[in-house]
């Protein structure tokens, strides 16, 4: 009997020690199991950040890339239309300058048209006085007929200086109104 107080406690301890033992490692290998989880979720996070990030930085370079193109874009259509501003703003200066020109060459044309209308009545009432001193004065005829033929070539030089100017008017016309359709046009481009 006193063997059996020593071999009762000591195939407890036995039991209690093979239990121990396995119930210490299922609860190590399940918290080693616990951890390799937690660290295979953490790598699958860290993965899955840096897939991210990496897709998020691709994103806006990509975003970046086309915010430059489209700034470059942008300004190469107002460098484009700054020139046609200016090309447009030249056109009508240039239309201006030829109308002025061409007023100028016009008001000169009517102030020599108006002069040599004068000076053509001037010589019509010296051709009606040297017809009537013709008359009058028949031995001076020889005299009078050279007088008369010169103020005639005068007179027919000064017809087709006026003939010659109501020729070039029109055209001169037609230049001014062109010159005002360039300008409208060119001031229509501009707006």
């Amino acid at each position: 009997m006193k063997k059996l107080y020593f071999i009762i406690p000591i195939a407890a301890l036995a039991i209690f020690i093979f239990f121990y033992l396995n119930a210490k490692n299922g609860i190590e290998e399940a918290e080693r199991n616990r951890k390799a989880q937690e660290q295979q979720k953490l790598e699958e996070r860290q993965r899955k950040e840096e897939a991210d990030r990496k897709r998020a930085w691709e994103d806006a370079n990509r975003q970046a890339l086309e915010r430059i193109a489209e700034i470059k874009a942008r300004q190469d259509k107002e460098k484009q239309q700054a020139e046609q501003r200016q090309a447009a703003k030249d056109e009508r200066d240039m239309a201006y300058r030829e109308k002025d020109n061409l007023n100028k060459q016009i008001q000169a044309l009517q102030e020599n048209l108006q002069v040599t209308k004068d000076q053509k009545s001037k010589v019509e009432e010296q051709l009606k006085i040297q017809r009537a001193q013709v008359d009058y004065l028949k031995t001076a005829a020889k005299d009078v007929a050279l007088t008369k033929a010169s103020y005639e070539t005068a007179l027919q030089k000064l017809q087709k200086a006026e003939d010659d100017y109501n020729k070039l008017l029109p055209d001169l016309q037609r230049a001014v109104n062109a010159a005002a359709a360039a300008t409208a046009a060119a001031a229509a481009r501009r707006n």
